[in-house]
């Protein structure tokens, strides 16, 4: 990662308050309504999920996006979605760790991404990561062994993995989650990976200058 992110956890029975966050699971869904991001998809296995997590409950904060007229017709033509998922809209980012740190699961559906600073920040916050299986997350979630990935445009295999994923320890895999982003993502550890890098480079440098130089 080429940046990180100051945001950190707050207390989560005051994060559920602040929020009205909740469900079993609650997911937290932060981006765009777009088709890279990929709600639809999102949506028809979060429905899926339905059937073995009745209790389910997804949030969607997104600032805009060519899909909102559409994900929101598709959330009216089904009953157990008008039940189940929440469409917040835009939050101010001084918000956001609350969100966060309320919610147990991070979707997304994106099939493409330079890197994911929602995710990151999901992360930070202890939010468990059920994302596309695509290079910038994996590399975000350690190889995906954080949380659950899918493969991007797969209904069944998203409807599966949030099954998984709800299934599991989330208590034991925030603190998982927590302990990796501050070991690995934090703006001390990209701090000290850039520094390694330039006294790479530098260190390469020297001794090509060195190699090059004419004998005496």
């Amino acid at each position: 990662m080429e940046a990180s992110t100051t945001l950190r956890p707050i207390d989560r029975v005051a994060a559920e308050r602040a929020t009205g966050i909740a469900g079993a699971p609650s997911i937290l869904w932060v981006g765009r309504l777009n088709a890279n991001k990929d709600p639809l998809t999102v949506l028809a296995a979060f429905e899926r999920s339905l059937d073995v997590l009745p209790g389910a409950q997804l949030f969607m904060i997104y600032g805009g996006g060519d899909l909102v007229r559409v994900v929101t017709e598709r959330i009216r033509a089904s009953e157990r979605l008008v039940r189940s998922v929440r469409l917040i809209g835009s939050v101010p980012h001084a918000d956001m760790p609350a969100f966060y740190s309320a919610a147990d699961l991070f979707v997304l559906g994106s099939h493409h991404e330079g890197s994911g600073y929602a995710l990151l920040e999901a992360m930070a916050c202890g939010c468990v990561p059920v994302v596309t299986d695509i290079p910038s997350f994996r590399v975000i979630t350690d190889g995906g062994s954080l949380g659950a990935s899918w493969t991007p445009g797969s209904v069944s295999r998203c409807a599966a993995t949030l099954v998984q994923a709800a299934k599991g320890d989330l208590a034991l895999t925030r603190e998982k989650v927590r302990a990796h982003f501050e070991r690995a993502l934090s703006w001390s550890a990209v701090g000290h990976r850039a520094k390694e890098a330039y006294e790479d480079v530098v260190a390469r440098r020297r001794l090509r200058t060195q190699t090059a130089r004419p004998p005496l």
